[in-house]
């Protein structure tokens, strides 16, 4: 827009939009007056469940690049009551970003003032028009098989820790990226659809990630003598439609390490991974004690527990009138979670 304009901007000039959808719900259970404090220790919080990088992520990318790329967008404050002549609009967690490493190093020029795009108009419609640009209609995140041919050009100048930094991830995650990229592209992209008028799916990528994954790499390594095997072998199954859903990939193990499971899913007697799966001893099988069964078994017999809950169930449980079942759960979840923790870490 031609009436809009960029510079660096003091941070203390710049107040917090406290109509932000984000956090709006969580400000109104508190006084008017503590509001804007509150805003940014709210906007610190990550949130997981959204498109883009976590806060965490962010934050590291932002101090390893030294500040930002992408201008907030700002507006002129209306609020009479603020001393602040400005108002960000998108671009909020990273203002409270800059906050909290100005706090942590106030002698630091660098988290004094933040780019920023400047709009000349601050009615209400142009903020609800910012709002909408911005949040129902954010920026396209690359697909994974982007990402990972991108990961895959810089490697030719960086190394996988440099990128992470850049990036603000993890190196296993970087390195895992490029590594499912390489796997795609030679085994399933030239080798299947090099010589045809069709293309490779790209959604398949997340296949090819789980199978670069420990213990499903292990089980096909170890069944066909050598992982190069082992992974021309999995682009033909992928490209035969042999996994329903990237997480079906981790069934692989488990059906590996029973001769008949294994031996109907080479052999074609069943449609896919997951057919294969059920031909698996069950914990309820005769001779097999809860004691005895691995946690594969376990976890599979548990998911059809679970998902067999009835509504009737359900309520008893949302009404306390099943407290042993609801803590057991509650105990269980925390576990798992330590233990998906760990692996994430990896």
């Amino acid at each position: 827009m031609s009436n809009t304009k960029y510079d660096y901007i003091d941070i203390e000039e710049i107040d917090f939009d406290l109509d932000n959808p984000r956090i709006i719900k969580e400000l109104n259970a508190f006084p008017p007056e503590e509001r804007m404090e509150k805003a940014g220790a709210l906007l610190l919080l990550s949130h997981s469940d959204e498109p883009g990088p976590a806060r965490e992520e962010l934050e590291n990318s932002i101090i390893a690049n030294h500040g930002i790329s992408n201008p907030i967008d700002i507006v002129p404050n209306q609020d009479k009551s603020s001393n602040s002549k400005f108002k960000v609009i998108d671009g909020n967690t990273r203002l409270a970003l800059y906050k909290k490493l100005k706090k942590k190093n106030p002698n630091d020029q660098t988290w004094k003032k933040i780019l920023s795009c400047i709009y000349p108009d601050g009615s209400d419609e142009k903020l609800d028009d910012i709002r909408l640009l911005s949040h129902f209609m954010p920026p396209k995140q690359w697909p994974l098989y982007a990402k990972g041919q991108y990961i895959d050009r810089l490697c030719k100048t960086k190394d996988f820790d440099e990128i992470a930094q850049k990036l603000g991830g993890k190196t296993s995650t970087i390195k895992q990226l490029r590594d499912a990229y390489v796997f795609f592209k030679e085994e399933y992209e030239d080798k299947l659809f090099n010589n045809t008028n069709a293309v490779a799916d790209e959604s398949k990528f997340s296949h090819f990630i789980e199978a670069g994954k420990g213990s499903v790499r292990v089980a096909l390594e170890s069944h066909f003598g050598n992982l190069d095997k082992g992974k021309e072998e999995f682009a033909k199954w992928v490209h035969n439609d042999k996994f329903r859903m990237a997480i079906h990939v981790r069934k692989i193990p488990a059906v590996f390490n029973d001769e008949n499971a294994k031996t109907a899913f080479l052999n074609g007697d069943v449609d896919d991974i997951e057919a294969a799966s059920e031909l698996l001893p069950s914990p309820n099988d005769t001779g097999v004690s809860l004691a005895e069964a691995d946690l594969e078994q376990l976890s599979m017999q548990l998911s059809q527990k679970l998902k067999k809950v009835t509504r009737q169930d359900m309520n008893l449980m949302k009404n306390g009138k099943m407290p042993s079942t609801v803590d057991s759960l509650l105990l269980l979840f925390l576990d798992l979670e330590k233990v998906l923790d760990e692996l994430k870490e990896n």
